[in-house]
Order: structure tokens, then sequence, then C-alpha cells
């Protein structure tokens, strides 16, 4: 029996003015220790799938089951514990922490309601979240408020927050994408590893297919488009092997820092997508047809199902012409070799970080800061700022 189960929800929100639901029939499994990945262009439902498998959102059609149960049937005691056990990495770290509350607050609060320590223990049970995230554990730093902390320090307090439960199962909604490339192998490696060590399931959600490549190597990706599942398969499957357009086209926009490559791969695919980028998503048959570029008639009248088009690999794609679909292993060990070769090693030391004194301005260059976050740079920028 799977950890989590999502079948078949469809959802719409009260002010939504699009004929087309925010999801759409969309499914999903999760087993306990593995990583499921959803991928797709803002707008697509991912935050939304994402508040439905924590349960801030209910359905209106459609099941969300936890260990085989229907969460929204549950009784009060069982709804606690299920709340407790499926926690979320929300993808802003500066809104999603209350400036109000001190470090010691923040995490203390939850302790306490949900029981996870004695009163007497909580100060250890802080220390010892602090240093599971590689934050200080000092008193000094559980009297800090959001504001005196980098945004790297904020993500990772937020990741003690839902760590401190200790549940079985969290939502990583776009956790790295507002930190220093710097900083996201890091945190990364700090979510992989809490995995093995707590045998902890993921979901987690994002637009970045490097980063998606790196942290879920052996486990599932979902590529959703406008709210429906247009592909599913193992990692490594999907992005050598893309079996939808869409997945496709999202592979082959990734830009490469060889320009001469850039060009020579370019593919005619891709161009004519390009041409229907603005295209909005269909109501009738395949909801990529207006983007497709290999698009039929067949296509926009009748909705392809999600169904098996590798024998054996338990990858399916809704489309109706998978064969058509060029095969991306070359391109993509070109423009995703892997996050941690994407880094360089900008966590050992300062060798790619390059100094603000060698800067220009005037009628130059514009001038660039480089650092690792809380190093300084937007007090060097900042308009007034006056050397102390």
């Amino acid at each position: 029996m799977s950890l989590l189960n999502v079948d078949n929800v469809t959802h719409r929100y009260p002010t939504t003015v699009s004929a087309l639901p925010v999801l759409n029939g969309v499914s999903l499994d999760v087993e306990a220790g593995s990583v499921v990945a959803v991928v797709g262009e803002s707008g697509c439902g991912k935050t939304t799938l994402g508040r439905l498998v924590v349960g801030l959102v209910k359905p209106m059609t459609g099941e969300v089951r936890y260990e085989g149960k229907d969460i929204w049937a549950l009784p009060k005691r069982e709804w606690e514990v299920y709340r407790r056990s499926v926690q979320v990495v929300h993808q802003d770290p500066y809104s999603s922490l209350n400036p109000g509350l001190t470090v010691e607050g923040t995490l203390k609060a939850a302790l306490l309601h949900h029981h996870i320590v004695r009163r007497n223990e909580v100060r250890a049970e802080l220390f010892r979240l602090l240093d599971l995230v590689d934050l200080e554990a000092s008193a000094s730093f559980l009297r800090r408020y959001p504001h005196q902390l980098s945004g790297g320090q904020r993500q990772r307090l937020v990741i003690a927050r839902a760590m401190g439960l200790r549940p079985r199962l969290v939502v990583a909604d776009e956790a790295v994408s507002m930190l220093d490339v710097s900083m996201r192998v890091s945190v990364l490696d700090l979510l992989l590893s809490m995995r093995s060590e707590q045998q902890l399931a993921y979901v987690f959600i994002s637009h970045d297919f490097g980063v998606v490549r790196y942290f879920a190597r052996t486990g599932r990706i979902l590529v959703m488009f406008f709210g429906v599942v247009v592909e599913e398969g193992p990692s490594e499957q999907v992005i050598t092997h893309p079996r939808h357009p869409y997945s496709f086209v999202l592979l082959d926009a990734i830009p490469v820092p060889d320009p001469t490559l850039a060009r020579r791969r370019r593919s005619e695919a891709t161009m004519q997508a390009e041409e229907r980028v603005t295209g909005e998503p269909a109501t009738t048959g395949c909801v990529f047809s207006n983007r497709c570029p290999y698009v039929e008639d067949k296509c926009r009248h009748e909705a392809p199902p999600l169904v098996e088009v590798v024998p054996g690999q338990d990858h399916r794609a809704a489309c109706w012409f998978p064969e058509r679909v060029p095969d991306l292993r070359s391109l993509v060990e070109a423009s995703l070799p892997g996050l941690g070769a994407e880094v360089g090693g900008a966590q050992d030391g300062n060798a790619r970080e390059g100094s603000a004194d060698d800067a220009t301005s005037g009628n130059g260059p514009s001038p660039a800061w480089f650092g690792l976050a809380g190093d300084g740079r937007a007090h060097t920028i900042a308009p007034g700022a006056q050397p102390s």
C-alpha cells in the first residue's frame, strides 16, 4: 500500500475565470521513502497539487488518501496525526516565517502543540533541530528574528520547522528557487540526507530540470501542463527519452554554455513551438494541441489518455503520437551535467566568487557583485548606504 495516493482529483478556485480547472483528473502515488518530482511551467497547478497533498485545500472531486484512508473523512485524532506526518517547505523563506517570532518561537510552537517533547526538553530539542540543518545551535541564535537571517538561513529554519514534527512525507515547493546557486546543493543534500536517515518521502515541486535531476535521480517525475499530467515515469527515462512533446520542448529549451552547440542543437520542433508559446491551452482534445509541433486533427478533437509508452518501464504519456518525440540523451548530457558541476565547488571556498574591487562603473561595463548568502552584497549597492 502506498503512503499517499492522489486519485483523479479535479479542482477549481471560486475566482477562476479560465475554462479549464486548475487541476484536471490528476493522480499521484507516493511510496514510503520515495521521491516524486512535479515539473511544469508557472501556473500549471504544481503548488495547488502540493496544497491538496498537505490538506490545505479540499479537491472538488477525487480523493487524497493517506495510508489508504480518505484524509477528508478522517476523525479528528487521525486528522491531527496526518497533519503532523505531512509537512511542507514553502517556496519563499521570506514570507513563510512570522516576522514577529524569534527562531525559538518559530520552532517551539509546533513542538508544544503536537506534544513532540516535554516542556522541559524543548530547549534541547531546539538545539538538536538547529544542528540538524547546520545552523548555529546557540541561545543567541534562538533570539534572532527572521530579518536578522540570510536567505539560506531562513530556508534552513523552514526545513527545521518541518522536520521538528518528525514527518513521513514532506512537500518541498520550489524549496531552493530563491537561494544562491552556491547554496542550492547544500540544501538539497541536506534534504536527501534526511531522507536516508529518517526514511522520508518527498513530493518535490520545481520548474528546474537541473535541480530535479539532481534531487530525484532515483525517483519519478510528473510533468504537468495547465492542470493535466502529460507524462510520468522514472526520472532518467523522462529526461533522456521524453515521450510527450511538452516534456521535449521544456528540455530542448534549456540553455547550454556553448553558443556553437546551442545553435547546432536547435530543433525544428522547438522553433515551431516557440512560435506558439503564447497560445492558450486547448479546451477540447489534447490540452497541449495549440502549442504542439506535432499536432494532428485527432489531437484537437480527442483527449489522449495517460498510457504506458515504454513497455516494462512504467513510463506513461498522454500523447497520440509519442513515437515522434526525439530522444534527448546527448542534449541532456550537454545542458544538464548535474547540479554539482553547475555549482563547481563554490561551497569549498571562494573559487568562483569575483571581487567587488574589480567592478567598474560610469560608462564602462555594469558592475556585478558575487558572493555567498549573507556576505553584504545588498548593503554594498543599497541606495544611500554609508560605510561604517
